[in-house]
């Protein structure tokens, strides 16, 4: 059964069931349904051709989620886009876009503005749902994500309704097991947060969702919220929350799943002890979907993950041969999701693909038990006149220092033609470079002093909460003067 069936069946069996909770407002199956329904005769009134894809820029979650599962079930293909890759979107084929903010449009598209009116009215409850639903296109659309990848430019990835509905399949999801009420804080123009509605919602269960951390815990408090699902940032984010709001209740959350980044074993062990013990490693991309899961008690508080049984997961070398246990390396792998995006799409749109393995442009080794254990990007080692250093280990190193509340680093080609280590710092007040450059001289893992030492208000942040490098790399050089 697909996701778009899951949701028509709980409207007509049970039409109170709650489909997602946010901050004031609860949206029921019936609901849910009705609004998918008027959307969709909405959308088919304004004679959009079903070959071109209709992209997707809507701020608050029921109403994108509504807007998204309308144009599927239409036939349509849907892309789920933020402002910054607007640009971009004419040439990756996207010539409609529905949007919600003011401001915000597609240059010379077709700008589509969404509103309240398209969703009807809730209705008291009744004794149940008698209302015959429109049968759905046989052939539905794509739904399109764009992500930076490797590089730190968007790429555009589409994932079929038949990779979709895999989900329901997992073993292990964030829907898994007698929890009803999951808090959704990834994003929903990401996969983590997207396909994580999904499997919410195959599984008639409740997504909850809030606009910040804060009102996250807030839901968590008022709902008994028992899962959660976060990017490794706001994982750390919700940590500090917490400490700053001690009086939130956290107590009926069960298990936290956490992807789209590296948590340091401090950042483990503080998510643990401030949140919730089972805290689930999820390693995946958008374009392979989810390899590996594992909660962190069973890899004794280190970070790792155990590939999904599906999963064929490798650490090879740079020409692609696969290296000993223990070994640290390039990973690959390769998922029925891939397949499946691989049909929908084809390889010219995945140029992470080679020979049907997936390059997610990641360093880490696989132990002689089968655990991957995640070192970070191939693009974040340093290579600094020969000598390599880890620019996530030089951002641990910093980040526990207490002047500090975010750092970053990058290599960056210097007048000299070589890489150059240059570091991002947030403090908590004023900061002290010499201390920086001390700290990371004397230490172990990272042995030299940086090149640049620049002091910002903030960083550079994605839709994950992961900082973008290659925006950093450009504030840091006009911070210098240098092209």
């Amino acid at each position: 059964m697909s996701i778009l069936d899951t949701i028509f069946y709980w409207a007509k069996v049970d039409p109170h069931r709650h489909a997602f909770v946010q901050p004031q407002i609860v949206t029921t199956y019936e609901a849910l349904a009705d609004a998918i329904e008027s959307t969709g005769d909405r959308i088919e009134k304004m004679g959009i051709s079903r070959q071109e894809t209709v992209g997707v820029s809507i701020l608050n979650p029921s109403f994108c989620v509504v807007t998204v599962f309308a144009l599927l079930r239409r036939g349509y293909s849907a892309a789920l886009v933020n402002p910054a890759v607007f640009p971009l979107l004419r040439m990756a084929g996207v010539q409609n876009l529905i949007y919600d903010t003011q401001g915000l449009m597609l240059s010379g598209g077709r700008n589509i503005r969404f509103d309240s009116s398209w969703v009807p009215d809730a209705k008291p409850p009744g004794a149940g749902n008698t209302k015959s639903y429109r049968k759905p296109v046989n052939a539905p659309g794509h739904v399109i994500m764009f992500t930076s990848g490797t590089t730190g430019l968007p790429k555009r990835v589409a994932q079929p309704m038949a990779s979709l509905d895999t989900l329901a399949g997992y073993p292990i999801t964030c829907a898994s097991g007698p929890h009803r009420k999951i808090l959704i804080m990834a994003g929903l123009r990401t996969t983590l947060g997207f396909n994580r509605v999904c499997e919410v919602l195959s599984a008639g269960k409740t997504a909850c969702f809030a606009p910040d951390t804060e009102s996250a815990l807030t839901l968590v408090d008022l709902f008994g919220v028992e899962v959660a699902v976060m990017s490794a940032a706001q994982a750390m984010s919700f940590v500090k929350v917490k400490w700053s709001y001690p009086g939130y209740r956290v107590d009926s959350l069960k298990a936290i799943f956490v992807g789209g980044g590296k948590i340091e074993p401090e950042g483990i062990r503080a998510i643990r002890a401030a949140i919730c013990k089972n805290v689930i490693n999820q390693y995946g991309s958008t374009e392979a979907g989810v390899a590996a899961l594992t909660p962190f008690d069973k890899l004794e508080d280190r970070p790792g993950a155990i590939a999904m049984p599906w999963t064929e997961l490798q650490i090879v070398d740079d020409a692609g041969q696969p290296l000993p246990a223990d070994t640290e390396g390039v990973i690959r792998y390769r998922t029925p999701q891939l397949a499946e995006n691989l049909k929908c799409a084809g390889t010219e749109e995945f140029p992470g693909v080679r020979d049907g393995w997936f390059y997610p442009g990641d360093i880490g080794l696989l132990t002689a038990a089968g655990t991957l254990r995640f070192s970070g990007r191939i693009s974040d080692v340093i290579n600094r006149g020969g000598v390599k250093v880890s620019a996530s280990r030089i951002e641990a190193v910093l980040g526990a220092l207490p002047q500090i509340k975010e750092a970053a680093a990058c290599g960056i080609v210097g007048s000299s033609g070589l890489e150059e280590l240059w570091i991002a710092v947030v403090g908590n007040g004023p900061v002290d470079t010499g201390e920086i450059e001390k700290v990371l001289r004397d230490h172990n893992d990272v042995g030299m002093e940086p090149d640049e030492v620049i002091v910002m208000d903030d960083l550079p942040r994605g839709e994950l909460g992961k900082v973008q490098k290659a925006r950093l790399k450009e504030l840091l050089r006009s911070r210098k003067g240098t092209s």
